[in-house]
């Protein structure tokens, strides 16, 4: 099976691609907002130290106030292993909160792990429905991995079919 990108591979997120939204108050979204800047600056060595176990404590405290982008990197550094221990279980969950929030690449993350398994039981159809959100925004990869599913099992072949056969809407 060819897929659009390897699976294993997560995908970063664009930056124009997120929303800047929390799910408390608008005081929480400003310390949000700031906790993931610091957390991103920490990840990436930008005038400070490079330094994964601190950008997690950073992306971890920006989470708890259900800030979709500090959700989004907390799972990426929880798939990588970057300042935590690696866990795709943890990865699954924070792209999970971070996708039901309109991150795209948590989208079509969360669909790639479902697709194989990786951190949540493998399942076609929540793999198919994340990629078709995922496609509706725009990300070029899950439409990519949303035709090869279909020709492989042509019963996903529309959103429909998907949402009758998933039993839970994520």
């Amino acid at each position: 099976m060819v897929l659009s990108i390897p699976l294993a591979e997560a995908q970063t997120a664009p930056k124009t691609d997120l929303e800047d939204v929390a799910t408390t108050q608008p005081a929480d979204l400003t310390t949000a907002k700031l906790e993931n800047t610091i957390g991103t600056r920490c990840a990436l060595g930008d005038g400070v130290p490079q330094n994964y176990g601190l950008a997690a404590q950073w992306f971890d405290k920006a989470a708890l106030h259900g800030y979709a982008k500090a959700e989004y990197n907390l799972g990426m550094q929880y798939y990588f292993g970057q300042g935590v221990s690696k866990d795709k279980t943890k990865a699954a969950y924070w792209w999970e909160k971070a996708a039901a929030q309109g991150i795209a690449a948590a989208q079509y993350n969360l669909g790639n792990l479902y697709f194989l398994g990786q951190g949540v039981p493998q399942d076609y159809s929540k793999a198919s429905l994340w990629w078709h959100k995922a496609a509706a925004l725009g990300n070029a990869q899950a439409t990519s991995n949303l035709a090869t599913l279909a020709r492989l099992h042509p019963e996903y072949q529309s959103v429909a079919a998907v949402e009758k056969k998933t039993v839970v809407t994520p």
